[in-house]
């Protein structure tokens, strides 16, 4: 396709800037040594896009990650609606002006090969938000169904290599678009107004609906494309009220089981920990006396002035089920996270004169998903290995 280029406009130069560029990648892509390490760039960018996000999203959240974020999904919706509407640059249109250049823009077909750069970016941008949301969702994910909606995300991290034509499809970019959007926003927005909760929840999915349909309002497709959005946001609803969708942004970062707790410095004694036990492949253990309290100590970190309240639940392990029975939830007014603490909001509940046996302590937001669990055993005597003093960070 032949583009007339403005030259007496402001306009003219990063066009004529653009398509030197392309024209140059166009030719350097023609040889045959760079067609061979072409091949390799999908699973390159993956592994090092992933491995990037692993390290710095996910442990503390800063503001350019959130801005990064949402570029990816601006720049996702802005191509999502370019294939669909398959605009183009009118090549007879004798405007110069850039308002007339932006109509051409959005009122024309692009050849195939504009469509293939197109679907590329929305792969590219789908991927990107994958990755950061497998992260975010699997740090803190604290039961198995809130661990299968992060197996789930990974699924689709992985897929999402190998569907690049299928975004070429508006219905196919638009239920991706909306899954990704709705649990985007359930991420973003608790950091801007520094509050979680069921209604930011529903909030965040009205957002990412209405967004959609915006985008098939404009792109003029069938109505049957909303069934898969709309049918995704029911589903996502019914997961949180279940509390199978991880409580985001909250990710705990420290617990710990002991006795004789100082308040004042966070610390207590327990049980040394043997090579298994630090490394996760045995139970932990607590030794206790007779009239002994044993607290349970969990870090929560959020993001800077956000506020949630949180709860322990205790388990026991009942010797004649060999099912873990619910026996107490513990809050108060005072167990409210304030975010911002790099090592996380501390908090701690205790029993007392407990029966020796198996349990397990879930740190959940109130009334909501898990955001980590801890198992141990509570034995009578002194450890062999004896106690030493720990602390939450």
């Amino acid at each position: 396709v032949a583009y007339r280029i403005p030259t007496c406009s402001m306009t003219g130069f990063p066009i004529i800037l653009y398509l030197t560029v392309m024209e140059f990648l166009n030719h350097l892509r023609e040889k045959a040594a760079v067609q061979k390490i072409e091949k390799f760039i999908p699973a390159i960018a993956f592994l090092g896009g992933f491995s990037w996000d692993s390290m710095t999203v996910g442990h503390k959240v800063y503001g350019r990650d959130l801005i990064l974020l949402s570029f990816y999904y601006l720049v996702a919706l802005v191509s999502i609606y370019f294939i669909a509407t398959k605009s183009v640059i009118n090549e007879d249109d004798e405007h110069d002006d850039f308002p007339s250049f932006f109509s051409r823009v959005l009122n024309r077909e692009w050849p195939s090969s504009w469509v293939d750069r197109l679907t590329w970016a929305v792969q590219f941008c789908f991927g990107n938000l994958y990755s950061a949301l497998v992260i975010c969702y699997f740090k803190s994910s604290g039961s198995i169904a809130s661990f299968t909606i992060v197996l789930f995300l990974v699924a689709l991290l992985v897929g999402n290599e190998f569907l690049k034509q299928k975004y070429e499809k508006f219905g196919v970019s638009l239920a991706f678009f909306c899954l990704l959007g709705t649990m985007f926003f359930n991420f973003l927005i608790p950091h801007l107004v520094h509050e979680m909760g069921t209604f930011w929840f529903f909030f965040s999915t009205i957002v990412s609906v209405s967004i959609c349909y915006l985008l098939w309002f404009k792109s003029k497709h069938e109505k049957r494309n909303l069934i898969a959005p709309i049918t995704i946001s029911l589903v996502l609803s019914i997961a949180y009220l279940a509390n199978w969708i991880p409580p985001v942004p909250l990710i705990v970062k420290q617990q710990i089981v002991c006795k004789n707790f100082d308040n004042e410095t966070y610390s207590c004694d327990a049980d040394r920990l043997n090579f298994w036990q630090r490394n996760g492949f045995a139970q932990l253990t607590i030794h206790k006396e007779d009239g002994d309290e044993i607290y349970f100590m969990s870090s929560v970190y959020g993001p800077a002035e956000l506020k949630a309240p949180v709860e322990f639940r205790w388990y026991y392990k009942e010797p004649s089920t060999g099912k873990f029975k619910l026996t107490d939830k513990i809050s108060s007014s005072r167990m409210v996270i304030r975010g911002g603490r790099d090592a996380g909001y501390r908090s701690y509940s205790k029993k007392k004169n407990i029966p020796a046996g198996a349990y397990r302590v879930e740190t959940a937001y109130k009334d909501g998903a898990v955001i980590g669990s801890t198992s141990f055993k509570v034995l009578e005597g002194t450890p062999k290995k004896g106690f030493v003093r720990d602390s939450l960070r």
